[in-house]
């Protein structure tokens, strides 16, 4: 199996100390560079094309926000794993608007760490437990204020309500007068339109979203 090529870019050497020694216990991660600002990250990221990039969002000069975006602009499809120690809701919203696929909080235990970095690397998003808090929160507001971006139609966001709730296909073909072969259908539809890939993913993404 091929490694999983990351990069670190973080301000605090004990941070970085802390990750390379937790990834050299994985055979399947190999770490590439490390850079402590954000100028040397993004040519970090540049010259090495990393499969994963863990990004820390206050450092010297530029903002891992602003090495985000500068990245993404170059590398659309690069996946970004936010790893900070702020939970602040405006960081949050603005990570995973601009494309991060995860904002992980430094205080996650090791296990934790190694399976979002896996899980970013497959192309899923990632969220701590308290991230997840501010998420729902944002998307509370939202929807109480009437905001609901979405491209679903009214049938699918039925789909979802029902998801939400842990309803099987079975009790959503039951409730929505549909047969389990459209509701499979109706789920791969929802997933494409949300970039999610499981059940557990897409109703967060709903909440995230406003739209249930």
């Amino acid at each position: 199996m091929t490694p999983i090529r990351i990069i670190i870019i973080d301000d605090h050497p004990i941070v970085r100390q802390g990750i390379s020694s937790l990834l050299s216990n994985y055979h399947e991660f190999t770490l590439v560079g490390e850079a402590d600002n954000g100028a040397d990250g993004l040519r970090l990221a540049q010259t090495t094309h990393p499969d994963v990039i863990l990004l820390d969002i206050r450092m010297p000069g530029e903002s891992g926000l602003d090495v985000l975006a500068a990245i993404l602009r170059q590398q659309p499809a690069a996946r970004v794993l936010m790893l900070t120690s702020f939970d602040d809701e405006e960081y949050v919203m603005t990570a995973l608007r601009s494309g991060a696929y995860g904002y992980v909080l430094k205080s996650v235990s090791d296990d934790q760490l190694v399976s979002a970095i896996r899980a970013v690397h497959r192309g899923e998003k990632v969220l701590s437990s308290q991230v997840t808090d501010q998420v729902i929160r944002h998307a509370l507001t939202e929807q109480s204020q009437g905001q609901r971006p979405s491209t679903l139609d009214e049938e699918e966001i039925a789909i979802l309500r029902l998801l939400v709730k842990g309803a099987s296909n079975a009790e959503i073909g039951e409730a929505l007068f549909m047969s389990q072969t459209t509701v499979k259908r109706k789920l791969r539809q929802i997933f494409a339109t949300l970039n999610v890939q499981t059940r557990a993913q897409a109703a967060a993404e709903a909440v995230r979203r406003g739209l249930v």
